[in-house]
């Protein structure tokens, strides 16, 4: 099997996580790395044996990566996107896919038509407990849906914000709490219960030095006569395990997901259920998290790649979120509710 040359651009917090993912991918390995800190490049290229480029145009005319992982702020990953496609590199981008549903719309448009494949790291779906209760959903064991949420309470000091000039902006991050942080947790409300077609919400920088967001509220309405729930913020220390509640007719599951745990509990037959897995959660601190989510959604883009076949993960499955986040920030903005 040919093995697949990666490039990784951008080294920022989660770029470690990328290296170790490629390292535990069969048939997968990281020839080169770009970023614009010397610094930073020397070391992270000296501790993976490979190469760095200052210019991430450098690393797209290598004949020697087939795939690029763009880890890079937010406002970057529509153009890296389209010059990666037009080199004929496949692309996988970190979450969130890019700042609001036209630029994700470019983006899918760019790498069709250079016919390379693109995917978007929502790591979440590919762990075990999200998977069992994503299973629980589609087998019906629930029943008929009745009521869904996520909840995102986490904190992130001022330091974090100023961490880097790009954070806490609408032209860089393109918001706050709900494209970084509560991005993970709105994708698997969404990958598990589908798309609502209303939306209500509130928006408010409650206690950091920012222009975007550090909490947010919002009501889905569904067709099926379902309500949602969203709770974001970065402002509640010292943070809290984020959280997915699911209500059907025949029972409720919780998903604990920043405890790993996963409970459900049928009325008929009447079942009680937990099941327990590895900690991962970013309640605290950005960088508490595993690469096993990683290193499973790497195994699957590959699989992709090889069988010609989109992954889980793929840009449309990417835009959902987006297009929820923007919608939030729509009906925040104009005070009303939002037709998705």
């Amino acid at each position: 099997m040919q093995t697949l040359r990666f490039g990784i651009i951008g080294l920022g917090n989660i770029a470690p996580v990328h290296a170790a993912a490629i390292a535990g991918t069969p048939d997968a390995e990281l020839v080169a790395v770009a970023t614009r800190d010397p610094e930073r490049g020397r070391a992270f290229a000296a501790q993976h044996n490979v190469t760095w480029h200052a210019d991430y145009a450098e690393l797209l005319q290598r004949s020697d990566v087939d795939v690029v992982t763009i880890c890079t702020p937010h406002d970057l990953h529509l153009p890296m996107t389209i010059a990666a496609a037009q080199a004929g590199k496949h692309v996988l981008c970190e979450k969130p896919m890019a700042r609001t549903p036209a630029e994700c719309d470019t983006m899918i448009e760019a790498c069709e038509q250079a016919g390379v494949t693109l995917g978007v790291i929502f790591q979440s779906r590919f762990e075990a407990l999200s998977r069992r209760l994503k299973q629980l959903i589609d087998d019906d064991a629930l029943g008929r849906l009745l009521w869904v949420s996520a909840n995102t309470i986490w904190y992130r000091t001022d330091a974090y914000y100023r961490s880097g000039p790009w954070r806490g902006t609408w032209a860089h991050e393109g918001g706050g709490v709900l494209i970084n942080q509560a991005a993970h947790a709105l994708d698997l409300l969404l990958w598990m219960s589908g798309m609502p077609d209303r939306i209500t919400a509130r928006t408010r920088t409650l206690n950091h030095a920012i222009e975007v967001e550090d909490g947010a509220l919002a009501i889905l309405e569904y067709a099926d006569n379902r309500l949602g729930l969203i709770q974001a913020t970065t402002a509640a220390y010292p943070g809290y395990p984020e959280r997915l509640e699911i209500v059907g007719t025949n029972g409720s599951a919780i998903y604990h997901k920043g405890q790993a745990r996963l409970e459900w509990h049928l009325i008929d037959p009447r079942e009680d259920h937990v099941l327990e897995a590895e900690v991962s959660s970013g309640a605290a601190a950005p960088m508490d998290i595993t690469a096993a989510g990683h290193t499973a959604q790497y195994q699957d883009f590959a699989a992709a790649i090889r069988a010609g076949h989109s992954p889980l993960v793929d840009g449309r499955e990417g835009r959902r979120s987006i297009a929820v986040i923007d919608a939030i920030y729509r009906s925040a903005r104009e005070g009303q509710t939002v037709d998705l």
